[in-house]
Parts: structure tokens; C-alpha cells; sequence
């Protein structure tokens, strides 16, 4: 009960934040992009290595990208306990 009196305000300052940015649900999310010129890049690559091969390259760096961030959040979680360094 004392702890949901704390964050009260906290998620009243937060709502109130998120409620400023602005609503685009009725934009079309393409309408004005045309990425035929990064299709033909895409395809000069899949000439070289296969489909497959390119989403396991994909998907490792996207699995490595997220584990160093994982890691990056937990050590400064713990960085901001006095006396540990």
C-alpha cells in the first residue's frame, strides 16, 4: 500500500509523458518510402550466400547485439550499490 502511494505520482508523470507523443495509427506506414534500391542491394548478397545462411548472420549478430545489451543493463543495475565496483 505504501509502496503503490509512491509510484503513484511516478506512473501519473509517465502516463502523462507518453499521452504528449503524438498519435500516428492512421498514417500509412509506407506511403511515401521506396525501397527497390535496397531490394537490389539485398539481392546482389543473396548471389553470394544463400537465404538461410544470411538469416543465421542476422540472427547471431541480432542474439550477440542483445546480449551485450543485456549485459551492459545488469552491470549498471549493480554499479549503483555503493561500494561495488
Amino acid at each position: 500500500m505504501i509502496i503503490e502511494l509512491v509510484l503513484t505520482p511516478l506512473f501519473w508523470v509517465l502516463n502523462l509523458l507518453l499521452n504528449l507523443l503524438p498519435d500516428m495509427s492512421h498514417l500509412d506506414p509506407l506511403s511515401g518510402v521506396d525501397i527497390t534500391g535496397f531490394i537490389d542491394i539485398l539481392a546482389y548478397g543473396f548471389l553470394i550466400f544463400p537465404f538461410s545462411l544470411f538469416m543465421i548472420f542476422i540472427g547471431n549478430m541480432l542474439f550477440w547485439l542483445g546480449v551485450q545489451m543485456t549485459w551492459a543493463i545488469i552491470e549498471w543495475g549493480y554499479r549503483k550499490f555503493p561500494g561495488v565496483n
